[in-house]
């Protein structure tokens, strides 16, 4: 027996105790005799890797239940089965479900079962693309970071704490695909890495720059860009990274967002990340850095500021702890710039630490480039 999980939807009980019967041992099959059972059944019982169903059901047809799952379950495959097989019905559930196959009543057992078995194809290949982008090339981009951690340390530094708000941000909103938004903040600071060593020195320092060295700073979203523009997949993030500097109007929020409105709205998250995180560097206080926030909604969004608003001050109690490094863990968050013995700066504070960062340290110690315990917060839940 396939061991992903398959909803059928009909009103007609006969049929679904027929589908049941035809498919015992075949497929882990439920049924749901309407729409609004549907959703149920998927909220608490899924997830579903396909879900057919029925075009003509009373309350809710099928091109609205379909809809509704491809917003509750991006990833599951959706099938339309109907008895009405004219062409509006069909490109309606095309463009309104984003439906994998249309099949028309009576529909063989055979077919339906061949149908189902591609739909579960389908859904696997999705899910493998998803981990992909998900765990390996996450993980590949995390890699990178601490390595560019080393050429720019408080650019990287920053980076890791602008991640971990935009995290929190887009987990908010229940936006999709949040990995394209939490890249955009691991690498909005990658242009920093072009930068003339002078003005990196001084934004580090907190020093002003002049008015020529802030036209050649403001550039470095757009050296982002570009680095990154060749990359497959990575459009979006690269277009969010550029948006962050950008004054383009902050899209509605709606449950399926088109590629241009994610790069938009993306940039304005990664605008408002970046302006609070330098104000905190400033000394300022969390009320004070959303208070400045606040002050300028022309230019950071005011919906955005308040979610920020509501994680920043929804934070779990942390602990502040002088660690040796064998006792360090992933997660932990540097409270401290680190330096070698010779004044070169290492990681500043801040930094979220990760294993290769740990290894790292680990081989400092080992050359007797560092030593003694390293401060840390913790976090208390």
């Amino acid at each position: 027996m396939i061991s992903e999980k398959v909803l059928f939807v009909d009103d007609d009980k006969n049929l679904l105790s027929a589908v049941k019967r035809q498919f015992r041992n075949k497929l882990d099959l439920v049924a749901a005799p309407g729409g609004e059972d549907a959703l149920t059944v998927i909220k608490y019982q899924g997830p579903f890797a396909v879900v057919i169903s029925d075009m003509q059901m009373p309350y809710m047809n099928g091109i609205e239940l379909l809809s509704h799952v491809r917003n509750m379950a991006p990833d599951t495959v959706r099938v339309m089965l109907t008895g009405n097989a004219n062409l509006q019905t069909a490109i309606d559930s095309v463009n309104e479900g984003n439906i994998f196959r249309f099949l028309t009543k009576p529909c063989s057992p055979e077919l339906l079962h061949k149908t189902i078995i591609a739909a579960i194809k389908q859904y696997r290949l999705q899910r493998t693309e998803h981990d992909l982008l998900n765990r390996t090339l996450k993980g590949a981009i995390s890699l990178l970071t601490d390595v560019l951690s080393m050429v720019n340390p408080h650019a990287f530094s920053q980076a890791s704490r602008i991640q971990r708000y935009v995290k929190q941000i887009v987990s908010a909103l229940e936006l999709e695909e949040t990995w394209s938004y939490e890249l955009a903040a691991m690498l909005s600071q990658l242009g920093r890495i072009a930068m003339p060593p002078e003005i990196i020195a001084k934004v580090a320092s907190g020093s002003e720059l002049s008015a020529e060295e802030r036209a050649v700073f403001s550039e470095h979203p757009e050296i982002a860009k570009r680095l990154l523009d060749h990359i497959p997949r990575f459009e979006i993030v690269s277009a969010m990274i550029k948006e962050q500097s950008g004054s383009a109007e902050l899209p509605k929020l709606t449950a399926k967002l088109s590629k241009e409105e994610k790069a938009v709205l993306g940039g304005h998250i990664l605008k408002v990340v970046i302006a609070y995180d330098s104000q905190l560097i400033a000394d300022k206080s969390v009320h004070q850095s959303i208070a400045f926030l606040r002050s300028c909604p022309q230019m950071y969004d005011p919906g955005i500021v308040a979610v920020l608003d509501s994680v920043c001050t929804d934070q779990h109690e942390v602990s502040i702890q002088q660690l040796p490094i064998a006792r360090l863990k992933p997660g932990m968050i540097i409270d401290q710039n680190i330096n070698s013995k010779t004044g070169v700066l290492y990681v500043a504070k801040g930094h979220e630490i990760t294993q290769t960062f740990i290894y790292r340290l680990m081989g400092l110690e080992a050359s007797g480039l560092w030593s003694g315990n390293i401060q840390v917060l913790i976090n208390g839940d």
